[in-house]
């Protein structure tokens, strides 16, 4: 395949790039609300860090390939399976394609070839609606570049994916105007209102898993979020943009659902449940077995993003019930670990019991509560800490999920997380 054959090429042109960029880079801003902190090395350092990993996740999973123009992260760069319940043959889904957009919209000051790879993603995208709505992606694409099959609800959506894709439009909007190849502003919009039609439930502003989890047989569903889909400061950027009241209302909603779970089931930890049932009114974490595993109903694989999902919210909004949902979190995992990120588990119960079967020291975690811990100044020691720990986890011990997580905090934390 093009893309295989390829690979050395792109690894040396991906460095030959960054090396002759990193140099004019300029210094980030600081665009975060009063109160946010920063890892202690200078932002020359943090930028050193951030460009030299980009490089690396760049080389290994940014791929053009499926078509000409088109480009996509392939998840199984690296030669390691995809999990989540994604077919076999999967090179890539759209979480994937999500983070891929935001990446290269917000290292363009870094990479001359951003604007480009960022269209070859926009047209990889209209390659692949879900059923519903083409302004939203079907979730999985197999090695022959179509989408999966029945057997996975390949042409469904995944609401993180699309709500990704929607922020990275307007950020590409904001970033290179509408006059190019395409009208990014009226993509997003059009994304929006069909996140709106089809991955958001009422009555009760229920922000779904899906657009498959509002209908037919999979309605059982239907009052089901996931709490890495709590993308608060998303929301607030939609309702700027377009004046709808409705995603102030979907983030008030969230807030609702946050607070209620946190103070029944986790007031010692503030940890989140990978998934949460019972919406509207009763909201609480998922039994065993719901949808994904034995731990549907723990802090695992899909709440390790959320620390950092509501941590942006602080930062680029400064509400102050992204600091009260946080402070208990952090807290607590400082505690947890002595102050040492590698003892972080990567499951744990929401009393914060690890769970028996639990691995540590995952990037996908890690990283995750390093972006939380820029929220208050007590945390000093311990962002310094996790910092330290995301700079010298080798690429080659993860797969692209820690990865690409690991290059989405880094972003983040370097400053350069921005608003549209």
């Amino acid at each position: 395949m093009r893309w295989i054959a390829e690979t050395a090429r792109t690894v040396l042109n991906a460095a030959l790039a960054l090396c002759l960029m990193t140099s004019a880079a300029p210094a980030a801003s600081s665009p975060y609300a009063p109160g946010a902190i920063a890892p202690t090395p200078d932002q020359a350092a943090l930028d050193r860090a951030l460009t030299e990993f980009y490089g690396q996740w760049k080389s290994i999973y940014l791929r053009e390939g499926c078509g000409e123009g088109r480009v996509l992260v392939r998840t199984d760069g690296d030669g390691k399976p995809t999990y989540g319940g994604s077919a076999k043959a999967t090179i890539t889904v759209s979480e994937a394609h999500g983070y891929g957009m935001l990446a290269t919209v917000m290292m363009a000051d870094f990479d001359a070839d951003a604007h480009r790879l960022f269209d070859g993603m926009v047209r990889f995208f209209h390659d692949h609606p879900a059923s519903s709505d083409p302004g939203l992606m079907a979730w999985n694409q197999v090695e022959d570049c179509t989408d999966a099959g029945e057997d996975v609800g390949g042409s469904n959506s995944a609401t993180d994916g699309d709500l990704d894709i929607a922020y990275a439009l307007l950020l590409a909007e904001r970033r290179w105007g509408n006059g190019g190849s395409f009208d990014y502003g009226a993509e997003a919009r059009r994304v929006m209102t069909a996140i709106l039609a089809h991955e958001v439930a009422q009555p009760g502003n229920i922000l779904l898993i899906g657009d498959w989890a509002k209908t037919g047989d999979d309605a059982t569903y239907a009052a089901t979020t996931r709490s890495s889909d709590f993308m608060q400061s998303h929301f607030a950027a939609f309702a700027e943009r377009t004046g709808d009241r409705r995603w102030l209302d979907l983030r008030d909603a969230i807030y609702g659902v946050i607070t209620t779970v946190g103070e029944k089931y986790s007031p010692r930890t503030g940890l989140m449940p990978d998934f949460i049932v019972g919406l509207p009114d009763e909201p609480k974490p998922a039994p065993a077995g719901f949808l994904e595993g034995d731990h549907d109903g723990g802090y695992s694989w899909n709440a390790a993003r959320y620390p950092w999902r509501v941590g942006l919210d602080f930062l680029l909004t400064g509400d102050e019930r992204a600091l009260k949902a946080l402070r208990p979190l952090n807290a607590w995992a400082r505690e947890a670990t002595k102050g040492r990120p590698e003892r972080f588990a990567d499951t744990y119960r929401l009393n914060g019991k690890p769970a028996p079967d639990a691995g540590h020291d995952q990037m996908a975690f890690v990283s995750m509560l390093t972006v939380s811990a820029m929220i208050d100044a007590d945390n000093q020691d311990w962002l310094d800490a996790l910092w330290a720990s995301m700079e010298k986890k080798p690429v080659a011990e993860e797969d692209y999920f820690g990865n690409t997580l690991k290059l989405m905090g880094m972003i983040a934390v370097t400053g350069h997380w921005a608003k549209p």
